[in-house]
């Protein structure tokens, strides 16, 4: 079964190689003429274009480094080196415009050849224009990858014309790079910046400098530390008077409660006078007061209480507590006047720490606005430095005549001695092949659309019958037989 399938594949393909060649044989005619007409009618073309001569020059651009921007400015250049795509803006400047126009301008392409052009040509502008676009499209500027070599070509009728305008070109593009890159009018314009800078920083500066006389400010630290420092000490003290204050308040009443409650007279402590002659004297009456109780209680076992010496002594007890009392009494009043000599002093250290705040709050404000003034200052001082540092980078600049590149000509434009198009052996062998496609190709159309029965096998594919036989055409004497 599979031997009969490769034997069927085998035929159809033999069947079709044969149908095919029976076409070529049979429209040889047809495909002869078609690739004669197309051979020459492109080498008679290749014959009749006029030649065009291309002239190139290659340039070699480096990019200099600034080793002074890179100490002064701390820049790194390490990406300029890893690649070449800064080639592009080269490779731009070169096919610009401006370069485009001045090169025709130089070499005189926008000049009429003669008269009759001259009359034709409406405007002089329009001649311009469609000089450069012609001169932009001859213009042909590569590089190849990873490479700061650049190729510069052009196509011309003329060959010296190609070569004096692929110089002038490079020519023309120093010049006008030098021109794009010169730093001249950055340098003058950085350098009023500076000054218009220096005058705003110079104004802040003398605000600031009046202010800190007008308000008396030397060290904001210094004083803020020395406000603070005596908030702390007033503090301090206001705490001490108040503890003092609290403990006789705490202590008097101790007193006054004892004297009133106290069926008998009790004698307080003398601490709290602040008089020691005082306290002396009432330790003095507590003994006298004591030695008379213990004579009456001693005199009180022998005799009536209305006994004279027993009187007597009464008299001088009585006299004695008196005395105690006005001394305790006078004790009580000499602490109110120390209780209210430490009211007062607490409401005087009050309104110096009162005034204190006042005065840090006051001080903040100070503060605050100083350093509104010392921020504005010290956004001139860093745009200053900014226009400092692009001032002394547009003179670095300045300084170096070649502009941060370096343009070399490897090899100039010379005048080409053979044309670069067009190619008469490409033509020639472009028409040959598309002389076989087209003869091919118009035979094969000719057979699709011929409808006619001359083989066997048509004439069975048509009617469905079996062909028993068939005549061949015989011609005898130049006669159909």
């Amino acid at each position: 079964m599979i031997k009969d399938n490769l034997n069927t594949r085998f035929n159809e393909r033999t069947a079709s190689l044969r149908n095919f060649l029976i076409i070529i044989f049979k429209r040889k005619n047809l495909i002869l003429s078609v690739f004669l007409f197309v051979v020459s009618i492109v080498t008679i073309g290749s014959f009749l274009i006029p030649p065009k001569f291309n002239a190139s020059a290659k340039i070699l651009v480096e990019r200099e480094f600034d080793t002074e921007k890179t100490l002064l400015f701390r820049m790194n250049f390490s990406s300029w080196v890893d690649n070449y795509d800064w080639i592009k803006s080269e490779i731009t400047i070169i096919k610009s415009y401006p370069v485009a126009r001045q090169v025709v301008k130089d070499l005189g392409l926008n000049q009429p050849q003669n008269r009759n052009n001259a009359v034709k040509i409406e405007k002089k502008e329009d001649l311009q224009e469609k000089e450069i676009i012609k001169f932009q499209n001859n213009l042909q500027v590569k590089n190849s990858n990873q490479s700061n070599i650049i190729n510069v070509s052009y196509n011309s009728k003329d060959p010296a014309l190609a070569a004096r305008t692929v110089n002038t070109v490079i020519d023309i593009y120093q010049k006008y790079r030098s021109k794009i890159y010169d730093k001249s009018d950055a340098f003058n314009f950085f350098e009023h910046q500076l000054k218009i800078t220096d005058e705003n920083l110079r104004k802040l500066e003398k605000r600031q400098s009046d202010y800190k006389h007008r308000e008396k400010i030397i060290s904001p630290q210094s004083q803020r530390e020395i406000l603070q420092a005596k908030l702390a000490e007033y503090e301090m003290r206001l705490t001490a008077v108040q503890t003092k204050r609290i403990g006789k308040e705490t202590k008097l009443a101790v007193i006054k409660k004892q004297l009133q409650n106290s069926s008998e007279l009790n004698i307080p402590s003398t601490e709290f006078s602040e008089n020691p002659n005082r306290e002396r004297y009432i330790a003095k009456l507590k003994g006298d007061l004591l030695e008379r109780e213990i004579q009456k209680d001693r005199l009180l076992h022998h005799f009536k209480p209305e006994y004279e010496e027993i009187i007597e002594l009464d008299r001088d007890i009585a006299a004695i507590k008196e005395k105690i009392q006005s001394e305790i009494q006078q004790i009580m009043e000499q602490e109110e006047i120390t209780i209210q000599a430490f009211k007062a002093e607490e409401q005087a250290l009050k309104s110096s720490i009162d005034k204190i705040y006042l005065e840090i709050g006051e001080f903040a404000q100070k503060e605050y606005e100083l350093a509104q003034l010392n921020r504005g200052i010290d956004d001139k001082r860093e745009v200053y430095s900014m226009f400092l540092k692009q001032r002394e980078e547009a003179r670095i600049s300045l300084a170096k005549l070649e502009k941060g590149v370096k343009v070399k000509v490897i090899s100039p434009a010379i005048v080409p001695m053979y044309p670069a198009k067009p190619s008469k052996k490409l033509l020639i062998a472009s028409g040959i092949f598309l002389g076989l496609i087209g003869g091919l190709g118009l035979a094969l159309l000719v057979e699709y659309f011929d409808h006619s029965i001359d083989t066997a096998e048509k004439l069975e594919k048509w009617v469905g019958i079996p062909v028993l036989g068939s005549v061949s055409e015989l011609r005898i004497g130049g006669q159909n037989g």
